[in-house]
């Protein structure tokens, strides 16, 4: 718990973090039945958004740069090293956004649909519909236009 309360944001040094990670791991690993694990669970969980949200915040700040390559880089990064981030609907619409810009909208559907299916209830849920409608009638123009 030391470590975990010397966390800092997600913008700072995560040091601290990842130390909490490895300790807290380790006490759900060695004591499943311990009378604080649900605890212990709730505060890895926490620990874990906490490295990923910095992951997220260098991808989206690509993002925003306009220098897609890197932030699917990192958007990728962090789904593989952490599938239960707790805001992957931001994830997933940036990484398909990413594509969509990148002209590559046959990659982008994939995520925009996962967000769809996977989060009914994300603030990317409806711009994700529209953009999801908007690719699907960019390629069949595209499709059309080749003969």
């Amino acid at each position: 718990m030391t470590h975990f309360r010397q966390m800092h944001s997600p913008d700072r040094d995560q040091t601290e973090t990842r130390e909490a990670i490895k300790e807290l791991t380790t006490f759900v690993e060695r004591y499943p039945t311990d009378e604080l694990i649900e605890d212990g669970k709730a505060k890895l969980r926490e620990a874990k958004d906490r490295l990923s949200q910095y992951e997220y915040n260098v991808g989206y700040h690509y993002y925003r740069s306009r220098w897609y390559p890197g932030a699917v880089d990192r958007f990728k990064q962090l789904l593989e090293k952490d599938p239960q981030f707790t805001r992957r609907d931001s994830v997933y619409f940036y990484l398909g956004e990413c594509y969509a810009k990148a002209g590559q909208p046959a990659m982008a559907l994939p995520y925009f649909d996962r967000l769809i299916q996977e989060f009914e209830q994300s603030e990317h849920l409806i711009e994700a519909q529209k953009r999801v409608e908007l690719l699907k009638a960019e390629m069949a123009n595209q499709a059309k236009k080749v003969p």
